[in-house]
């Protein structure tokens, strides 16, 4: 797990050393174990390396050699490679049996770095396809002039990119990218990037800076050396069977599951598990206990937060997980105090960005407990969106068979200030109801701010951004609506908001984290299973449940979901009213053109109970946050 960078140049001419040296300076929490650059004429690859894998010979930026004579099989030219990678190739023992026997000589013992090295000229840009596990890498080709980025099929590991007529840069986050500017450019906002953060909490491929994008999840990018790229989708999603029945589903699945687990074992330091409670995270924890006993190794260790607060801890939960498996666990307690506006001062200068998803809190201070104890940990991430576990998938079904009489119910009269309560849960239901299109209702159900509000908050968008109640982005082709929104989750939801939220929690201290549930066997399994299969009659997750019903404590497996959270609101309205209020009141939002009145109005009513604004107050918290860190940065520069 790494951090990396890079510039080309497509016209002569050095790149600027002081931008590599800037770029480099920003991506050491990433990589505290190593550094390293490489030069070329016109390109240069930065790396900050954290030592999981290979500590003595898997030192970045690694090039080999051109290659040898013409009896060595080679891809699109021949010459010297030189290779930034963050991220895990599961299968590279396998891979590099298969390049050994195509005649490749490796130098190091077990380097998943040197396989991308030797799979790209073996394969060319049919590597990508060959690879299981996490990652975002870029291969410069110094013979031919171009550059190679790649990232994994759902988005676990970033890479954002920045075009410009004379060169592209590129790195593992947004304010990386910020810092290695060119002096004399100042970011301008991307109104349609803001738009999508006001409807979602998120933005999507477009950063909420013009020009700066990512590259997205299961695609690669050819960069050649007059400018030009190509750029193509390696892998999707299978499609979703109409004929499959629970028959077999459960051994399948566990086994999948399992080898995933066993896979992301494999480290040469210390490696833990998150551990919430949750049916998700407990079957991996199981399932690595299993394997570890079965390897004559020592207890895992487990890692769980505490947050005291009605309906919203599962620490008991997680307790009763690990004593059931028998692993060694460790509990953090979460307390609103005034440092938390400095770890999200701190979130945003390292990632260049606001996330609406105050989880990210709690997961920042989980990484940074469980850093003090290993290097690398396993997550639940992904069981949601693969295996059906949220109330909006039930809620789809029921507006689908019941919409045209739910949608006449008054839902004013359901107003809650509680925004887990049945009440909240049935407003949103009866609003989503109204909307005849699948796409619009998901929208509803998933929203931050509405229409009305969005208006009301006084941004300038572009004229042509469509202010109404717009169609989702991406929504899937999918005549089940149930398999649209899980569909749309996937590829939409988990890598722009929660994996995210994780890459940028956990490696703010240098942590990695691992998700056995995003294996590619794991979601071309449960991607292909019909939402019969994996939530009988709404059931969520009945196919992961069964799968932990002789792993876990029946508790455990029957217990409904919670989710990952903290109570925000409830914290607004106590400890961190006045720093939030400062935060509001600092000018920052008015120089992004938002109306000051407005949020104030917002405030209040959270603070006096008459509604619940605790979401929608983080995000603006973070914005506010964010454009003070634009201003200081682009002064500095």
């Amino acid at each position: 797990m790494c951090g990396i960078a890079g510039i080309m140049r497509f016209t002569d001419g050095d790149v600027d050393a002081g931008r590599v040296r800037a770029m480099l300076t920003h991506l050491r929490h990433r990589g505290p174990d190593g550094e390293g650059v490489a030069e070329y004429e016109r390109c240069a690859l930065i790396h900050t390396r954290l030592s999981i894998i290979d500590l003595l010979s898997g030192t970045q930026p690694m090039k080999i050699p051109a290659a040898p004579g013409s009896g060595q099989r080679t891809s699109e030219g021949r010459g010297e490679l030189c290779l930034v990678f963050n991220g895990e190739i599961y299968n590279h023992r396998a891979l590099r049996a298969l390049l050994e026997a195509r005649g490749h000589r490796f130098t190091s013992d077990h380097s998943d770095t040197e396989v991308l090295l030797y799979g790209y000229r073996e394969w060319g840009t049919e590597l990508p396809k060959h690879l299981h596990g996490m990652f975002a890498f870029a291969i410069w080709d110094a013979v031919r002039g171009a550059l190679f980025l790649a990232r994994d099929r759902v988005g676990k590991k970033p890479l954002y990119f920045r075009r410009s007529a004379s060169e592209i840069s590129f790195a593992s986050l947004i304010a990386t990218l910020v810092q290695g500017a060119p002096r004399d450019e100042r970011p301008t906002i991307n109104g349609y990037a803001m738009l999508r953060l006001l409807r979602l909490g998120y933005t999507g491929r477009r950063s909420l800076l013009n020009g700066i994008e990512e590259v997205p999840a299961a695609h690669w990018m050819l960069v050649e050396a007059d400018g030009g790229i190509r750029q193509q989708r390696y892998w999707q999603p299978p499609p979703i069977s109409r004929t499959s029945t629970s028959l077999g589903a459960v051994s399948a699945t566990r086994e999948v599951i399992a080898e995933s687990v066993a896979e992301r074992l494999e480290a040469d330091v210390s490696l833990g598990c998150f551990l919430s409670g949750g049916i998700d995270s407990s079957v991996v924890a199981a399932l690595a206990q299993q394997e570890l006993n079965k390897r004559g190794g020592d207890a895992l260790q487990t890692f769980s937060v505490a947050i005291p607060s009605f309906g919203y801890d599962e620490s008991p939960h997680a307790r009763a997980v690990a004593k059931h498996i028998g692993s060694n666990h460790r509990e953090l307690t979460a307390q609103p105090g005034g440092d938390i506006i400095d770890d999200l001062r701190t979130l945003i200068a390292l990632s260049g960005e606001p996330t609406a998803d105050s989880s990210i809190l709690p997961t920042y201070w989980l990484s940074q407990t469980t850093r003090q104890h290993v290097k690398a940990v396993l997550s639940g991430d992904g069981g949601d969106e693969l295996f059906g576990g949220y109330d909006r998938y039930r809620a789809m079904r029921i507006c689908q068979r019941h919409g045209w009489w739910l949608g006449a119910m008054p839902s004013f009269l359901l107003r809650s200030a509680e925004p887990r309560s049945m009440r909240t849960r049935m407003r949103r239901l009866i609003e989503a109801a109204r909307r005849r299109d699948p796409a619009q209702r998901y929208q509803r159900m998933m929203q931050l701010f509405d229409e009305d509000a969005i208006r009301s908050l006084g941004y300038a968008f572009p004229d042509d951004a469509d202010l109404g109640d717009a169609r989702m982005p991406d929504w899937p082709d999918e005549t089940d609506p149930v398999h649209a929104a899980m569909r749309w989750d996937l590829l939409n939801y988990l890598p722009h908001d929660l994996l995210r939220k994780v890459d940028r929690a956990s490696m703010a201290v240098s942590l990695e984290v691992r998700c056995p549930l995003l294996g590619t066997a794991v979601c071309d399994l449960a991607g292909h299973l019909p939402h019969a299969v994996l939530m009988p009659g709404g059931r969520a997750k009945h196919l992961l449940r069964r799968v932990g019903a002789d792993l876990l404590p029946r508790s455990i497996v029957q217990r409904p979901k919670r989710g990952f959270a903290i109570p925000i609101g409830q914290w607004f309205r106590d400890n961190l009213r006045r720093p939030l209020v400062e935060q509001l009141r600092c000018g920052a939002l008015a120089s992004l053109g938002f109306n000051e009145q407005t949020i104030g109005q917002l405030a209040s009513d959270h603070f006096d109970g008459s509604a619940d604004h605790g979401h929608r107050l983080f995000a603006l918290l973070m914005l506010s946050l964010w454009a003070q860190w634009l201003t200081t940065s682009t002064a500095a520069a």
